[in-house]
């Protein structure tokens, strides 16, 4: 329901290709001018960064690869957004309530927030995008993840949202961007990937796209293009706490108002291969290079003199075993933990990874604010506890190769993952995996993903044995959409078929509003069922490494739910003169 399950299915969708489409001639968004074009202006201090991919579509409703994403994060504003530490602050939103049980959140809009054509940001727009995601013809990003949110217009600036199941992580789900109704209401929902406003995009965010073609995008700071007010709207409240129920989790923060970026000009240029990336950044063309493989990005900082920033991940890289009556050999925890025992996951982090992740005892983030170290122990590889795990749970070792209680011939474990060219990490974490298990003797063969069938789609269909996946889990955790029953459904995200009542009821006691302590409670509970049933394999969450030069300062790394995440504190960012 909340944005989870949309992350959840964006991360699964993730070994799939990045598809890298020309979106054609540069371009200037409708109604906005680039200060830039006059040569009367003064220089103004420009950031650059490299970026591996193309954009496709700069549209909340359409963006699918990371470099869409980006955009979106800096164009592109929601009701609210991350704030500090995982925190939640205004954006849109000058202020929101919530009824005691978190049934029921009003939100008003900021009587400033304008769209950079100069059109005010309504509750209509609010309402217009919810509206889509609910869709059932929708099959963008975010498709399924306001479901259960039904949103109404109560004036021009107030839009209320009544939610079917309360849960404690919604104000996450608020941070979605927002889309222009004005602009996007008239457009076939099937269309929006293809129309032409993902190519001039007009958002509401801090920066505003001037200029955009397949090898670069120039943003600028919206309050230097946005169109001027025409309805004399006043500034913005200025009186001081926000008015907001104690199930906000956590408490907002004052969005600054009238926040000048110290970078008058972003400039993101698009690569489609490491090398070519790699190279302009040590030729001094770029100030940050983002989207490489760990191992790439730690050289490029060694060779070209720089510095990383890593930024803790909050997706989770995972082995999920098929757990449905078909595959009976699986449903012993027994088993489950002697094939977690058999993996060595510092290994993996060290070579995969470069060293830059977080081994994951939990599918709950380390770095969360749920996460309880008591309730999830960390498992160390150990291949004779592995050995001893199997037999417990009856499976013989014969000629070298186990097999399961009562079968008669050795067993042969299937581990699905996307091939090379898809998702090159996530096809060598699989390809360790089976290393670690074959080092005890199972037999495994690694399947590669269908070109002709993503392995979305075979894992919805419940057709594999075990599957090397990366899952988006997110700041404020919600399992529910991953391993609950009713998940299993059609549409469901519960792709290993769990059937578990017990941990049902601990799934929606952690997603139910309440206070900090309740919440931690009920999430400690939970990972002590998790931890004791092994239901999935965790291995990493990966860190998001973006290399930068010494000029770029002020950036504050913190964990990131999506590599976009990261433009989180961009209004405060400094680029010193010295590139």
């Amino acid at each position: 329901m909340n944005r989870l399950d949309h992350a959840i299915v964006g991360g699964l969708v993730l070994v799939l290709a990045v598809i890298t489409v020309a979106i054609g001639a540069p371009a200037l968004g409708p109604g906005i001018a680039s200060p830039s074009a006059s040569p009367n202006l003064p220089e103004v201090v420009t950031y650059r960064e490299g970026t591996l991919g193309r954009p496709m579509s700069v549209n909340p409703l359409a963006a699918r690869t990371q470099v869409d994403r980006d955009l979106v994060a800096l164009a592109f504003a929601g009701l609210v957004r991350l704030g500090a530490d995982g925190s939640i602050v205004p954006d849109l939103a000058a202020r929101w309530t919530s009824d005691p049980a978190g049934r029921s959140w009003t939100f008003e809009l900021r009587a400033d927030a304008r769209w950079h054509d100069g059109q005010p940001v309504t509750a209509n727009d609010v309402v217009f995008t919810v509206r889509t995601l609910r869709d059932a013809a929708y099959q963008g990003p975010g498709a399924g993840s306001w479901n259960e949110v039904t949103a109404t217009a109560l004036g021009t600036r107030t839009v209320r949202f009544d939610l079917t199941t309360p849960i404690g992580g919604f104000l996450q789900l608020a941070t979605q961007p927002i889309a222009p109704a004005h602009l996007l209401d008239l457009v076939p929902i099937e269309s929006l990937a293809t129309d032409p406003f993902g190519q001039t995009p007009v958002g509401s965010g801090p920066y505003a796209v001037v200029e955009l073609d397949d090898g670069h995008a120039v943003l600028e700071p919206a309050s230097s293009v946005a169109q001027p007010a025409t309805d004399g709207a006043n500034p913005p409240n200025a009186s001081g706490a926000i008015p907001t129920d104690t199930v906000a989790t956590p408490m907002p923060t004052r969005r600054p108002a009238g926040a000048t970026p110290s970078i008058g000009r972003i400039e993101l240029r698009f690569f489609d291969d490491a090398a070519s990336l790699e190279a302009a950044f040590e030729a001094g063309d770029l100030d940050a290079a983002s989207g490489l493989p760990p191992a790439d990005a730690t050289a490029l900082a060694a060779s070209a003199n720089a510095r990383t920033l890593a930024y803790p991940g909050t997706t989770l890289t995972t082995i999920l075993l098929n757990l449905r009556p078909s595959h009976p050999e699986l449903r012993d925890p027994r088993v489950r933990r002697a094939l977690l025992s058999a993996i060595d996951r510092p290994a993996i982090i060290g070579s995969v990874f470069g060293g830059l992740a977080k081994s994951a005892d939990s599918p709950i983030p380390p770095t969360s604010w749920a996460f309880d170290p008591v309730a999830s122990p960390a498992i160390a590889p150990n291949a004779k506890a592995a050995a001893a795990g199997l037999t417990k749970a009856g499976w013989k070792k014969t000629g070298g190769h186990w097999r399961p209680a009562g079968a008669k011939d050795p067993y042969t474990l299937e581990l699905l993952g996307p091939n090379e060219t898809t998702n090159p990490a996530l096809a060598a974490i699989a390809r360790a995996v089976a290393a670690d298990w074959e080092a005890i003797g199972m037999t495994v063969k690694v399947v590669e993903e269908d070109a002709g069938s993503p392995l979305i789609d075979t894992l919805a269909e419940g057709t594999f044995t075990a599957a090397a996946v990366d899952v988006s889990i997110g700041h404020d955790p919600d399992l529910y959409p991953l391993l609950a029953s009713s998940q299993t459904q059609t549409g469901g995200l519960n792709v290993i078929g769990l059937q578990d009542a017990s941990l049902d009821a601990l799934l929606v006691a952690a997603r139910r509003p309440g206070t900090t302590d309740a919440r931690k409670a009920a999430f400690k509970a939970l990972e002590t069922q998790l931890s004791a049933g092994t239901f999935v394999l965790p291995i990493a969450f990966a860190d998001e490494v973006v290399v930068a030069r010494s000029n770029l300062q002020e950036v504050v790394v913190q964990p990131v739910g999506d590599p976009s995440d990261r433009f989180w504190d961009v209004l405060t960012w400094r680029l010193a003169n010295d590139r």
